[in-house]
């Protein structure tokens, strides 16, 4: 039926259907193939081009803030120096060498005699979780020396005082003839680096 309404038609009306037909062809193709693709195109350009403004005012920001960034770290730098100053590093591959070398004024200030230190076995501590990169551990040194008990806890109030991050483990007085030369055991344990978790 449609075939015979199409042979109905007067030539005018049969070349502006034909026409007609051909071009929303023509428009149907461009769509798909030009159109369409452009605008898929032009949807992740804007996309992408809102990301780049994103980062670009957060790296705005961070410029902004950049001098008080470096106020900050420096600030956190001299928190943290105090506690990077009282870990305690080898002398001579000794932890005892180095306490010799840090607290024999302090021990000969108090009036001990005959002092000697050596290395005690590290204390284990418990890991965190997750496991940082650089794990710490305390290690203890022996002080030996004779002297009185007041010299004694004058010499730990001095401890005390000077070095706040290291405390006493053990402290033992064994009773001489000579109440001013008693035996006298301390172990000190002090923070120290333990070893690297990965590189």
């Amino acid at each position: 039926m449609n075939g015979e309404l199409f042979q109905n038609m007067a030539p005018n009306a049969k070349r502006s259907f034909v026409v007609t037909v051909v071009l929303s062809a023509i428009a149907t193709v461009l769509y798909l193939f030009c159109v369409q693709p452009c605008a898929d195109e032009l949807t992740a350009a804007k996309r992408r081009l809102a990301e780049l403004q994103d980062r670009q005012y957060r790296t705005d920001v961070d410029l902004k803030r950049s001098s008080t960034v470096a106020k900050d770290l420096e600030d956190l730098e001299n928190a943290l120096k105090p506690f990077r100053d009282a870990m305690l590093v080898p002398l001579l591959e000794s932890y005892a060498m180095r306490a010799k070398s840090i607290i024999d004024p302090l021990a000969l200030g108090a009036g001990l005699e005959d002092v000697t230190y050596s290395d005690e076995p590290f204390r284990a501590l418990p890991l965190p979780t997750p496991m940082p990169r650089q794990l710490h551990t305390r290690a203890a040194v022996k002080l030996t020396a004779t002297g009185s008990y007041q010299q004694a806890v004058s010499f730990l109030l001095r401890i005390e005082r000077e070095m706040p991050l290291v405390s006493l483990q053990q402290f033992d007085i064994t009773a001489q003839q000579n109440p001013r030369s008693q035996s006298i055991s301390i172990v000190l344990e002090w923070p120290a680096k333990g070893g690297l978790t990965r590189k």
